[in-house]
């Protein structure tokens, strides 16, 4: 390794080694990001839970009451056609 030729091939060795573990840290501190905001994103959300719950559970009960309402209105207009 006394030749130019094999020191510049050690630098560039080193370089890429440098390169892969750079990556790698990259990658890390992205999957660490991501996973923070998945965390963030699943409290949000999990908070809007009980919100949208009780919403569609009245949203079923408002439906309820006015199949009810048409039910017993075409009975009664049915009924009043009847002795018209």
């Amino acid at each position: 390794m006394d030749r130019s030729d094999g020191r510049v091939l050690v630098i560039f060795l080193i370089a890429m080694i440098l390169f892969a573990v750079g990556r790698l840290y990259q990658r890390t501190v992205n999957a660490w990001e991501a996973w923070k905001g998945a965390i963030k994103a699943a409290a949000d959300a999990a908070a809007k839970i009980p919100g949208a719950k009780s919403a569609a559970w009245a949203a079923v009960w408002r439906m309820i009451f006015v199949g009810t309402l048409t039910v017993v209105l075409v009975a009664v207009i049915a009924n009043a056609f009847r002795y018209i």
